[in-house]
């Protein structure tokens, strides 16, 4: 594998967080083609950035950033991360944060287990590859299907297994959960961009709209 960028700092990402608007400042006609979102504590959005086991995907200095709690037998997760990746190509500047979350059952639990430890060995600037490519499987994602994908890219099965069975994967589960709790999380996939929660699948038009009225 090659050399790994670094992700952005939590300092960069609350940096921007804080210069977002406090309101939507888009006239009501377009404000209304919006997706419902709820607002939530910056202090939750900021437990969010920081998780262990996050990973960054998108820019490294953005001034917007999606963060989306996805569960790898989710089927409008796997759509998510089709116009993930569509969306980062179209807006080089914007922030991207995957944070796993395994609510679906076991093989959710077992494919988790081995993301993480690919995130940790192999760090962000790859996680992009693996979490594309585990989605493109078609079928159950369990801990077979996230192996299998991860040492086709390249990694160390035993590293895999071995960090997939820590403690520090544990931790970054349960980290999780309890973020989507605080959050008041209901569905997969949800995200929080700014101080809003937008609970559920959003589509990719609609994320652009959000950008453009947190630009605005």
């Amino acid at each position: 594998m090659s050399k790994m960028t670094p992700a952005p700092s939590r300092r960069t990402l609350l940096a921007g967080l804080a210069a977002l608007p406090a309101t939507l400042a888009l006239p009501r006609p377009v404000l209304a083609q919006l997706p419902m979102a709820r607002r939530v504590p910056y202090e939750l959005v900021e437990d969010a950035l920081a998780l262990p086991g996050a990973a960054y995907v998108g820019a490294q200095q953005p001034d917007v950033t999606f963060i989306e709690f996805f569960d790898y037998n989710c089927p409008f997760c796997r759509q998510a991360a089709e116009e993930m990746d569509q969306l980062l190509d179209i807006d080089e500047q914007v922030g991207y944060v995957l944070v796993n979350y395994a609510i679906l059952g076991e093989h959710s639990v077992e494919a988790t287990r081995i993301a993480l430890a690919f995130q940790g060995l192999y760090g962000d600037a790859h996680y992009r590859d693996f979490h594309l490519a585990l989605y493109a499987r078609r079928g159950v994602k369990n801990g077979q299907r996230a192996l299998d994908v991860a040492m086709e890219l390249g990694a160390d099965g035993h590293a895999l297994i071995e960090l997939a069975d820590s403690d520090v994967v544990t931790m970054a589960m349960r980290a999780a959960v309890t973020a989507g709790n605080n959050l008041n999380l209901h569905a997969t996939p949800s995200f929080v961009v700014g101080p809003w929660v937008y609970d559920g699948p959003l589509a990719l038009e609609d994320k652009l709209g959000v950008i453009d009225a947190l630009r605005a």
